[in-house]
């Protein structure tokens, strides 16, 4: 009877290949997702080798001994394996690629240009009414058209400000988008998937994260700044007249003796009180 034969393997060193082969694997389709997102370190500059002369002891076997021969070599093997490593595997910087940064422009200038044609020309005509508001009022030069026109420049301001947050929201958006993008395929890519099927769609849903990312920021409408500037001043006015009488009111309390908190109203009231007392 004869006895089994041998497979003459190693099924322990096998599976360890096998496993190594695995992780070598997962960690370049990582690698190759994020070189979709990322920009890498420039390249180096790889030396050229440098020559030089040295001996070497050579074992002479007609001899039985050894004897002393020269060798050329390179001297700056080491810089050159440097450089070279550096370049199959350079590292991630934290900016995005040149396709994303110009995709992440794209999307603050949409949004600009959305926003700034109808906000000036909201503008010129906010300005053109409170010009004919002063004008129906005859306050022109005044301390009032002053104070309209300064709270007109600050409406104006707010508008701006709002069109660049949302352009800059915009823009965060798209990031946000893609860093999610990113980590789902890195999670794939961490499940051993074909690398063919994790990068093919990317291209598309980055374009999609830009598509949503400019809605997200142009969809709703930005709010009228301008809707009571044609009395504007008067509210100016008002405010004046108001503080006016309260300083007033303070003013004829001191002069009556009264209470400085106590309103004129309550001023007169308490002045218009009958005086009873003995007229004989």
């Amino acid at each position: 009877m004869g006895g089994k034969g041998g497979g003459g393997g190693n099924p322990a060193a096998e599976a360890a290949a096998r496993e190594a082969a695995r992780r070598s694997r997962i960690s370049a389709n990582i690698r190759a997702v994020k070189e979709r997102f990322y920009a890498v370190e420039a390249e180096k500059d790889v030396p050229e080798a440098l020559y030089g002369s040295r001996m070497k002891s050579v074992y002479d076997s007609n001899n039985d001994s050894y004897r002393e021969v020269p060798e050329q070599y390179v001297t700056n093997q080491s810089a050159i394996d440097e450089a070279t490593n550096w370049n199959q595997n350079r590292p991630f910087t934290e900016s995005p690629t040149a396709e994303r940064l110009t995709a992440m422009s794209d999307i603050e200038d949409r949004v600009r240009n959305r926003f700034i044609p109808e906000f000036a020309d909201t503008t010129t005509d906010a300005r053109r009414e409170l010009k004919f508001a002063l004008a129906r009022r005859g306050i022109f030069g005044g301390s009032a058209q002053v104070d309209a026109e300064g709270r007109f420049r600050d409406r104006v301001a707010e508008g701006e400000r709002e069109i660049g947050q949302r352009a800059v929201t915009a823009r965060n958006e798209k990031m946000r988008l893609d860093t999610n993008l990113m980590n789902n395929l890195i999670a794939q890519a961490q499940a051993d998937t074909e690398r063919s099927a994790l990068l093919s769609g990317i291209g598309a849903s980055q374009l999609s994260n830009s598509s949503r990312a400019r809605s997200a920021a142009t969809d709703q409408a930005m709010a009228t700044g301008f809707g009571d500037v044609g009395t504007l001043f008067k509210k100016i006015n008002d405010q004046r007249a108001l503080q006016s009488g309260i300083g007033s009111s303070s003013n004829l309390a001191r002069l009556l003796g009264g209470n400085q908190n106590q309103s004129t109203a309550d001023l007169f009231n308490s002045s218009s009180k009958p005086v009873y007392g003995n007229l004989s």
